[in-house]
Formats: structure tokens, C-alpha cells, sequence
């Protein structure tokens, strides 16, 4: 009868050790301001992934599909979720296509009296042509649209190499607002490899706080068309990038390193994940970034004192009726 309690009180230990171990695994990070324009900012429905409410330029489970995994941000106890561009289907969508433009976006409403722009985003990029954020400004839904931001642009000598990264909070002031504007996400990953981009927690608002007017970036529609993809450069240690906005990376989970076309062709796998971090060498900050004040700590994976106090407990328990089962069998 006691080694059949002692056995028990074993697995009931184990159980509460192992899924208190699952939380203090999750990417936990700031949740979002609450004027946030975007709908389904972290790309979930529930505690699933899901694109509702972005719209895959190329149609519905075309190129863009989904990630959950416990590497990625989470404001909450869910295990992180993400918007995914790469190859094969991950937790659902489309299939990747390595050197194809992909646009993931969404039109949300505003005042158009409000000039003042806001936006954040976390992103992770391994190899990677162009990956970037435009915001666009029309008078319907339905467009014309007209950019009028560009607040982030990454290529291959600014990828992440594989590591979370969350831009500050970036703010720009336009000469006039709009009644609507599209955010999109553009990726565009080397031909023949099978990584590009994930994003999450996007962030964008409209307000009165209007600065000075900056000024209106090129046309991304000229500058994405004429680009060839680069091809894989040599494996290096990939070093902290020194600009803004960047602040401290959470480390991505290791990823699977370029492979040949033939190998790609390979049936689709669930989670690809490259090996080899990329070069990140300094990247010149952006007038229109206003670093934040209270820039978002990087998550704490560090065991908490009350968790440390019930693992004593427990243990000790452990031990007690270790002794009180040997004390039985000697009788």
C-alpha cells in the first residue's frame, strides 16, 4: 500500500513539474497598446493559429501560412502564434515559394483628421531577399493606394539570423491623413531555400500628436519589382545588430541551413526552422523612428521563487515518503 502512494505522489510530481516547465518555456512579451487599428494582431484565433482577418495577396492558403511554437511571442500563456512565410504548410495555409513577391495585409479604418502614425511589429528573418512594412493611405477601402511609410526593411546584411526581434515603438507624422489605410507585410526569401519571414504582434494606430512631416518614401511597387534574390552567403556568427529600431532579440530555435531545388521538392514538413545564423552588421537608423520610452522587456524564462518554494515542497514530500516506504519494507 505505501509504495503504491509513494508511486502515485512520483507521477503526480513529475506531472506538475513537467507542465509548469511547458509555461516557463512560452516567449512571453508585452501585450500591445489598446488603440490598436489591427484586428488579429497576433495572428490567432482562440489559442489556434489563424490568418482571419489578413488577406494573402495571392489568395486564401496560397503562399502565406501559419507558426505556433513555444520560440515564438506570445503576450499571454498561448503558446506564440505568427504569421509564416517558408517552406512547406507549417500549422496550416499556404505553401511558401522562394524567390516570389508575397504580400500579407489589411485595411483597417481611421480619422482622416489625425496625421500622427504609430506602429511596432515582432519579426525573425533567416535567409531572406527583402523583407518589409509598408503602410499605404487611401480614401476607400478599396484603395487607390498611396504610401506613405516604409517602417521597417530588411534584407539579407540586416536579417535577424534566426532570432526574435521586436522593433520600438515608430512613429511618423504625414502631410494628410487618410479614412483608411492598408499594413502590409511583404516578404521575399532566396529561390531554391526554404526560409524567409515571420511576423507578429502588429501594432498600428493614428492620433493628434502630429510632429514634423516626414517625407513620403519611393514607390515599394517600383523598388520589388526589379531586385534578383541573393544568393546564400557564407555561415558566420551572427552579431547583435547596433541600430534602432532594434532592441534585444529573443533567440529563435535553430533552423535548418539552404538546401538545393531538388532537395525543396521534398514533401512539404510541418515547422522548418534554419541552423545557420546570418551576418547582421550595422544598419543606419531611420529618421522617422522615435525610440520608445518604455521599450518592451525581453521575455524572463527564469524560474520564479514561488515556483522554487512548491519544487522544495515537493521534493521534500518526496523524501518522506521515501523514508516512511523503506522504514515499511524492513518490517
Amino acid at each position: 500500500m505505501i509504495k503504491r502512494r509513494v508511486l502515485v505522489w512520483i507521477f503526480l510530481i513529475l506531472t506538475l513539474l513537467g507542465s509548469t516547465a511547458a509555461v516557463l518555456a512560452q516567449t512571453i512579451v508585452d501585450p500591445l497598446p489598446e488603440n490598436n487599428l489591427i484586428e488579429n494582431p497576433w495572428f490567432r484565433e482562440g489559442n489556434k493559429p489563424s490568418l482571419t482577418e489578413w488577406t494573402d495577396a495571392a489568395g486564401s492558403n496560397v503562399i502565406w501560412s501559419l507558426s505556433q511554437k513555444q520560440s515564438n511571442p506570445s503576450p499571454d500563456e498561448i503558446i506564440g502564434t505568427s504569421a509564416r512565410l517558408a517552406f512547406g504548410s507549417g500549422q496550416g495555409g499556404g505553401t511558401g515559394q522562394g524567390g516570389v513577391d508575397s504580400y500579407l495585409y489589411q485595411v483597417v479604418a481611421a480619422d482622416s483628421s489625425l496625421t500622427h502614425l504609430q506602429f511596432k511589429i515582432h519579426w525573425v528573418t533567416q535567409w531572406i531577399d527583402r523583407a518589409a512594412v509598408t503602410i499605404y493611405g487611401g480614401n476607400s477601402a478599396d484603395g487607390p493606394w498611396t504610401a506613405v511609410w516604409v517602417p521597417l526593411e530588411i534584407d539579407q546584411s540586416t536579417s535577424t539570423g534566426g532570432a526574435w526581434t521586436q522593433t520600438e515603438l515608430l512613429d511618423t507624422t504625414i502631410a494628410e491623413g487618410f479614412p483608411f489605410y492598408k499594413v502590409e507585410l511583404f516578404g521575399r526569401y532566396p529561390e531554391g531555400g526554404r526560409q524567409g519571414v515571420k511576423y507578429t504582434g502588429v501594432y498600428f494606430s493614428v492620433d493628434g500628436n502630429a510632429g514634423e512631416v516626414a517625407d513620403a518614401p519611393p514607390s515599394p511597387t517600383e523598388e520589388s519589382s526589379q531586385p534578383e534574390p541573393t544568393a546564400q552567403p557564407p555561415a558566420e556568427t551572427a552579431v547583435p545588430p547596433t541600430n534602432t529600431p532594434m532592441p534585444t532579440a529573443v533567440p529563435e530555435e535553430a533552423q535548418p541551413t539552404m538546401e538545393s531545388a531538388a532537395a525543396v521538392a521534398i514533401a512539404a514538413t510541418p515547422e522548418l526552422d534554419p541552423t545557420e545564423p546570418a551576418p547582421r552588421p550595422t544598419r543606419v537608423e531611420r529618421e522617422t523612428a522615435v525610440p520608445d520610452t518604455n521599450p518592451a522587456p525581453t521575455a524572463n524564462n527564469t524560474p520564479s521563487p514561488i515556483f522554487l518554494v512548491i519544487l522544495g515542497i515537493l521534493l521534500l514530500l518526496v523524501i518522506i515518503l521515501g523514508i516512511g516506504w523503506a522504514r515499511a519494507t524492513r518490517r
